[in-house]
């Protein structure tokens, strides 16, 4: 009994006890006029790892845009929300950081397509609508 409870602990802990990719609830901040949530992931090292999302709900240019901001506190991609003419509720649409242009974006190469975070395992799956 007690290798058949070691057996079940170590596949426990090797399949997973990973960190799920996740949100925490969105938080609006009046002063910066911003909502802002954190997006929880694993990392390619299997270790916790965290991102920032904001939404500029005062910025005319922006307020229809999910910014991801990774540990460095820079911006690298962004999604549609309700609002912006490219959402769309079945299908992510997203563009990142156009490295050639100061604040420019560009559109990911297909529709559908979701991107990882550049330390992460696996593409973001979703994100969850803000309030209105």
């Amino acid at each position: 009994m007690q290798r058949l409870w070691a057996v079940c602990l170590t596949l426990l802990v090797s399949a997973g006890f990973t960190y799920a990719n996740e949100y925490t609830k969105w938080v609006k901040d009046e002063k910066t006029k911003t909502l802002s949530c954190d997006y929880k992931y694993t990392n390619n090292d299997g270790k916790p790892a965290t991102q920032k999302v904001v939404i500029y709900y005062a910025d005319a240019d922006r307020k229809n845009w999910a910014y991801y901001y990774n540990a460095k506190d820079t911006p690298w991609a962004r999604c549609a929300i309700p609002g912006n003419a490219k959402f769309d509720e079945k299908v992510m649409y997203w563009q990142k950081l156009d490295d050639k242009k100061k604040d420019g974006y560009l559109d990911f190469p297909k529709a559908g397509f979701c991107p990882t975070p550049a330390d992460g395992k696996t593409p973001i799956a979703n994100l969850p609508l803000p309030p209105k």
